[in-house]
C-alpha cells in the first residue's frame, strides 16, 4: 500500500513527491461496538413462563390510540380468552372508580379495549375484546395526546427494574387546576381507579405484577458486576400518583 506526501519548495518553485510504503502487518483490527445496545439482553429467550400479558387501549378524540402493557402470573394452564379479555375490559369501565375518572375523560375518547397474550409460548396470538369499553363524560376539550397523568407501581423490591409506570391518556382539561398541574379530584380519580386493576385481574386469575424478561449477565461501568436475572414475575404491592405535574408520552403526539 503506498501514499504519498507532498510539498511546495517556495524558494524553487516546485512540487516535490516522496512515496512512503507502509506494512499493512503493522494494523490492528478492532470490533465496531454498539453504544446504544443492552449488553444484558438475552435473544435466546422471550419468554416469560407463567406470565400473561394484558394490555389497555385507549382511543382519543384525535383518532389516535395510546396503550398500557401490564403483566400478569396465573398458575397452571394458561386459560385466557375472549370471554375473559370482555371480562376485563367490562370491570375497569364500570362502577363508582370509573365513574370518577371518566368525569376528566372527554365522550369521544376512554378505555376501548383489552388485548390478553400469553408470554409462555414465543409469539402466541393476541386475544381481543369484543365488548364495548368504556368512554369519557368530560365536556371539557381534551388535552394534547401526549400528556398523561403517571401512575407509579411498586413491589416489595428495590431497584427500578422492580418498578413499573403507568401514562394516564385521555385526560380533559377539567382536569386542570391553577398552575397548570393536575387537579386534587383528578389525582384522586386516577389513584382510585388504578386501585382496582389488581382485583379485576385477580378475578380472571392473574397476580398483577411487573414481568421480567431473562437476561444475562454482564459488567457495566466502572466494572459493575451484574448477575443474570432469571424470567418472572414480580407481585405488585402499591400503586400511587406520586404528585400532580403532568408527564408525557412524545410519541403519542406524532402524527
Amino acid at each position: 500500500m503506498g501514499c504519498c506526501s507532498c510539498w511546495v519548495d517556495f524558494e524553487g518553485c516546485t512540487l516535490r513527491a516522496m512515496a512512503r510504503l507502509i506494512n499493512l502487518a503493522n494494523f490492528e483490527q478492532f470490533a465496531a461496538i454498539n453504544l446504544t445496545a443492552d449488553p444484558g439482553y438475552n435473544p435466546s429467550d422471550r419468554r416469560i413462563p407463567n406470565c400473561a400479558q394484558i394490555v389497555l387501549n385507549w382511543t382519543s378524540e384525535s383518532g389516535k390510540g395510546a396503550h398500557n402493557v401490564l403483566h400478569g402470573s396465573y398458575n397452571g394452564a394458561f386459560a385466557g380468552s375472549q370471554t375473559q379479555a370482555n371480562a376485563i375490559v367490562a370491570a375497569l369501565t364500570t362502577g363508582a372508580q370509573w365513574t370518577a375518572l371518566a368525569s376528566f375523560i372527554g365522550g369521544s375518547a376512554g378505555l376501548g379495549s383489552v388485548s390478553i397474550r400469553d408470554l409462555n409460548v414465543v409469539d402466541s396470538p393476541i386475544i381481543p375484546s369484543i365488548a364495548g369499553g368504556g368512554a369519557g363524560s368530560s365536556a371539557s376539550p381534551p388535552l394534547p395526546n401526549e400528556v398523561a397523568l403517571v401512575v407509579t407501581l411498586r413491589t416489595a423490591f428495590t431497584g427500578p427494574q422492580n418498578r413499573g409506570r403507568m401514562y394516564i391518556p385521555d385526560l380533559a382539561t377539567n382536569a386542570l387546576a391553577a398552575g397548570n398541574i393536575a387537579s386534587p379530584a383528578c389525582v384522586t380519580a386516577v389513584t382510585n381507579w388504578a386501585s382496582i386493576i389488581a382485583g379485576v385481574l385477580s378475578a380472571q386469575g392473574y397476580t398483577f405484577g411487573i414481568g421480567h424478561y431473562s437476561r444475562l449477565a454482564y459488567v457495566g461501568v466502572g466494572g459493575r458486576q451484574h448477575p443474570a436475572r432469571p424470567a418472572g414475575v414480580v407481585p405488585i404491592t402499591t400503586v400511587s400518583v406520586r404528585d400532580n405535574h403532568w408527564d408525557t408520552q412524545r410519541r403519542r403526539g406524532l402524527k
